[in-house]
């Protein structure tokens, strides 16, 4: 699926800047009223969003692979249609490929808040994600939130440098000063004990595809 995204970058910005959409550290800025700090009763990813039992009360998340986010950019009117008959959005996770330069994370991350403002100035309510570039110089996107926000996370069960992410994580603790994460799939222990340690609430939504194995959805 061949998709500029410099281009789809520019034409974001350049909506975002007609309609006045304040910017702070480099990102646009989701109004406060747009941004969820409400319970839902599950996560879902889209395609799956059919299988919400309650859309009102389900967020849909963007914690997919690449076929289903590049599609959903390519089809992003249309998703935002279906997304306003649900409580809301989990914020994007688009991330560099492999064998990307690095410079590629911040452009995806960048991409990533343009689609969180796009999508809240057609009145929908962004979840926002928790995730950065993977470098410490993208903290600063955290500040782009008030204090106590809730956030959408969905790579605390990852794997990787335990060491390093469990660093990334006590500063981002600090940097957002969260009131709540809602934790898509596995959280390891390591990272639980840091959440307590830092007196961060948390609730876990089992993924989509564990669901669907423990035979959740018929």
């Amino acid at each position: 699926m061949k998709i500029n995204l410099y281009q789809i970058i520019g034409q974001l910005e350049s909506s975002l800047k007609e309609m006045n959409v304040p910017f702070k550290e480099g990102f646009p800025i989701v109004p406060k009223e747009m941004l969820l700090c409400k319970m839902p009763k599950e996560i879902l990813p889209h395609p799956h969003h059919l299988k919400a039992a309650e859309p009102h009360n389900s967020l849909i998340c963007n914690f997919s692979q690449d076929e289903t986010l590049y599609l959903t950019l390519k089809e992003l009117n249309k998703r935002i249609v279906i997304w306003k008959n649900f409580m809301g959005i989990c914020g994007f996770d688009f991330s560099a490929r492999a064998g990307d330069e690095d410079v590629s994370q911040d452009m995806y991350l960048y991409l990533n808040k343009l689609l969180d403002a796009y999508v809240a100035s057609h009145e929908i309510k962004i979840l926002p994600n928790f995730r950065i570039a993977g470098n410490l110089s993208s903290l600063n996107v955290l500040r782009i939130y008030p204090p106590n926000s809730w956030f959408a996370v969905g790579t605390l069960g990852c794997s990787g440098n335990e060491k390093f992410n469990s660093m990334l994580l006590r500063y981002k603790l600090m940097f957002a000063r969260p009131k709540h994460l809602l934790i898509y799939g596995i959280l390891k222990d390591i990272y639980r004990k840091i959440l307590e340690e830092y007196g961060v609430e948390y609730s876990i939504f089992e993924d989509f595809n564990r669901r669907s194995r423990n035979g959740y959805f018929k």
